[in-house]
């Protein structure tokens, strides 16, 4: 019964039964194709399973069963199985069948109170929902933002964020390369950017190694720029501490200090 539709449906139910007893082992059940579970249904194995599936008087739900007029016997498995390829199945049985525990909607455990009681004909069980399960006729709305489009706040928060990374830089990380994935063409990526942008890269000692722009972004929207550790004359710069200060018209100025560990080379001729 979905209240909340106000429709009522007879869906298919199947049920388990663990293996006969094994010498040693707690756990056994009686597999005698009856649902007669005893006082502790975790050792006899024989829990319900409600399927997304109207229910068949006949029993002729074949994925549910298994052996499919073939060339192979194959029988279904809670575990998941594969309809031979030369039986008459439709895809969704075969998507159904290789699914673990099918199509389950619903897992019960049920159990005896005591030895001697147990249900009798015309009794019912009344198993309430507690999270109600999506359906085809459910609609959700939601809005987005025209092409993304930030809020006044979310850029500001995304500015406090501007970083630097690796920091400290080890040049011989193969990782810290995107493009080549070489360890001798390091670079360090400035992260959280706006748009519009400009990071200027100094010494500890004050001097200009390198101005960056929007331009030298990959696209000018990207948050990411990337810098490989060159300065303006195209030399790369030495192991050492440096800062950079990342201006933005809106914004203004923030300042960022990082470490580059370049590793040791030997030039063989200059």
């Amino acid at each position: 019964m979905d209240e909340n539709y106000n429709e009522e449906k007879q869906l298919a139910v199947g049920f388990l039964e663990r293996r006969a007893p094994v010498t040693g082992s707690p756990f056994f059940g009686t597999p005698d194709g009856v649902w007669d579970p005893g006082t502790n249904v975790s050792i006899s194995g024989e829990f319900i399973f409600i399927f997304d599936a109207d229910y068949d008087p006949n029993g002729n739900q074949q994925v549910y069963k298994g052996n499919y007029p073939a060339s192979q016997t194959v029988w279904a498995r809670l575990r998941g199985y594969d309809i031979p390829l030369d039986a008459s199945a439709t895809e969704e049985e075969r998507s159904i069948a290789k699914s673990s525990m099918f199509n389950v909607m619903y897992a019960l455990g049920v159990q005896k109170r005591d030895s001697a009681i147990f249900y009798q004909a015309g009794d019912k069980i009344v198993i309430p929902v507690g999270t109600y399960p999506y359906t085809e006729t459910d609609v959700f709305q939601f809005t987005t933002k025209a092409s993304g489009a930030l809020t006044a706040d979310e850029e500001r928060s995304l500015w406090e964020k501007v970083n630097v990374y690796p920091n400290p830089l080890f040049g011989y990380n193969t990782l810290s390369n995107y493009y080549s994935n070489t360890p001798d063409e390091p670079f360090v990526t400035f992260t959280n950017l706006p748009e519009d942008v400009t990071v200027k890269i100094y010494s500890l000692s004050g001097t200009l190694l390198r101005t960056l722009t929007t331009d030298d972004k990959d696209s000018p929207t990207s948050p990411f720029l990337r810098w490989d550790l060159e300065n303006e004359s195209t030399l790369r710069v030495a192991s050492g501490m440096y800062l950079a200060i990342v201006s933005n018209p809106k914004y203004g100025d923030k300042v960022l200090k990082f470490a580059i560990i370049m590793p040791q080379k030997q030039i063989q001729r200059f």
